[in-house]
C-alpha cells in the first residue's frame, strides 16, 4: 500500500481510467500490462453517465479533438461505462497479478457502490470533483485513504475540500497564509489523505506543469504530495520526484492510436516501462538525505586525502612548529586536522623532509 511503499520509493499509479473503452477484456489486459511494467497500482474510473453529466453537456476541447466527432459528453461517457460486477472482477484479477487496485469516483451512487461492495483501501477523488460538496461530504476517512487531485484549483479551494472531507476546520487563513488550526485532527488526516499536484489538460504543455507547486502544497498542507502527470513527457514525473513527489500517476493505454478521449495523452506499455525505469533511476541517483562516506569512496580515501609531513628536516628534540609542517598525500599518517597535537612537541629522532608523521 501507499504508506508502506513511499517510505522507500515513490508510489507509481498506472491510470487506466476509461482507456478500456467500455470493454471488460481490454480492462483485464491493462491490468496485466501495468503489472508487467512494475507499476505499484492500476486505477480505473467508476461513474454512471446519468449521474455525472446532463444530456446536453458538451465535451471538453481535448475530448472533441481525440474523438474527432461531435456527440454530447453524456453519450461519450455512457459508451465508456463498465458494470459494477466488472469492477469487482477487475479487483480480484489485480490481486492475482500482485498490483494494487484503485478507483476514482465521480458521483454519489458510485461512491455508495465503492463503500458497500468494492471496498478498496484507497479512493481517488479526481480534480473535477474538488468542489463537489455532495460527494466530498459523504467520504469516510475511517473506511479508506483518499488521494485528492488538485487540478484546476487554488489553495483556498483545496483547503475547503480538505476541511469538508475531514469534517473539521483544520486549515484556516491567518496572516494571509493557510495554517493548521487543529493539530490533533491534522495528525489524523496526515495518514489518511494525500494530495496530487495536477494540471488538467490532455496533454498538458510543459510550460504549464508548474512542478514547484509540489513544494508549495507540501509546505502549506503538511500532507504527502505527488504528481498526476498529464504531460507527454517521460521525464516530468522524474523531475517531480526529485523535488519531493511521493505519488506518481500517469495515464496508461494498450495503444495510443485507439479511439477514445484519453489514449493519445497516455503511455503505451513500452513507454510506461521506460517511464517507471526513469523514476526508479532518479530515486537511485537521489539516494539518501544522510551525508555519509559512501562505500565506493573508502578505497580512495587513503590515496586522495593527506597526512601531516615535514616541510623540511627537523632535528632530534627540535620543537615542532606550523612552519615546519605541511600536508601531502597519502593519508597513511596523522590527519592535518589533528595538527595541534604536534605543535610545540619534540621528537627523540630526526624527521626528514617529506616524512609522514604517525
Amino acid at each position: 500500500m501507499i504508506s508502506n511503499s513511499i517510505s522507500k520509493k515513490s508510489y507509481i499509479i498506472a491510470e487506466a481510467g476509461v482507456n478500456h473503452n467500455g470493454d471488460y477484456s481490454t480492462a483485464i489486459k491493462l491490468i496485466k500490462e501495468a503489472a508487467i511494467c512494475k507499476a505499484d497500482a492500476i486505477k480505473f474510473q467508476i461513474f454512471k453517465a446519468d449521474d455525472l453529466s446532463t444530456h446536453k453537456a458538451k465535451m471538453a476541447k481535448y475530448q472533441k479533438e481525440n474523438l474527432k466527432k461531435k456527440i454530447s459528453q453524456h453519450k461519450m461517457l455512457n459508451s465508456l461505462e463498465l458494470n459494477n460486477q466488472d469492477y469487482i472482477n477487475l479487483k480480484k484479477y489485480a490481486k492475482k497479478k500482485n498490483i494494487d487496485f484503485i478507483v476514482s469516483v465521480f458521483d454519489e451512487n458510485s461512491l455508495n457502490f465503492f463503500e458497500k461492495k468494492l471496498r478498496c483501501k484507497i479512493l481517488k477523488i479526481p480534480s473535477g470533483e474538488i468542489t463537489n460538496y455532495f460527494l466530498l461530504k459523504k467520504l469516510d476517512l475511517e473506511k479508506y485513504k483518499i488521494i485528492l487531485s488538485t487540478g484546476m484549483s487554488n489553495l483556498r479551494e483545496i483547503k475547503d475540500a480538505l476541511n469538508l472531507i475531514s469534517n473539521s476546520n483544520i486549515y484556516d487563513y491567518r496572516n494571509k497564509k493557510i495554517s493548521i488550526k487543529n493539530n490533533s485532527k491534522y495528525l489524523r488526516i496526515k495518514k489518511r489523505i494525500y494530495l496530487l499536484h495536477c494540471v488538467s489538460d490532455y496533454p498538458a504543455d510543459e510550460k504549464f506543469l508548474n512542478l514547484n507547486c509540489i513544494k508549495t502544497l507540501n509546505n502549506e498542507f503538511g500532507l504527502i504530495t505527488g504528481f498526476s502527470d498529464h504531460s507527454s513527457s517521460l521525464f516530468a514525473s522524474s523531475i517531480s520526484v526529485a523535488i519531493g513527489a511521493k505519488i506518481i500517476e500517469k495515464h496508461f493505454t494498450l495503444n495510443r492510436s485507439m479511439k477514445g478521449p484519453d489514449h493519445s495523452s497516455s503511455l503505451d506499455p513500452s513507454q510506461f516501462n521506460s517511464f517507471v525505469s526513469n523514476i526508479r533511476r532518479t530515486e537511485l541517483i537521489l539516494g539518501s538525505e544522510i551525508k555519509k562516506i559512501q562505500s565506493c569512496e573508502i578505497s580512495n580515501m587513503k590515496s586522495i586525502r593527506k597526512s601531516i609531513v615535514a616541510s623540511r628536516d627537523i632535528n632530534k628534540f627540535e620543537k615542532i612548529t606550523f612552519k615546519k609542517l605541511t600536508a601531502k598525500r597519502p593519508a597513511s599518517g596523522i590527519s592535518p586536522m589533528k595538527i595541534h597535537k604536534l605543535i610545540n612537541k619534540k621528537k627523540n629522532k630526526i624527521i626528514k623532509k617529506n616524512q609522514i608523521l604517525k
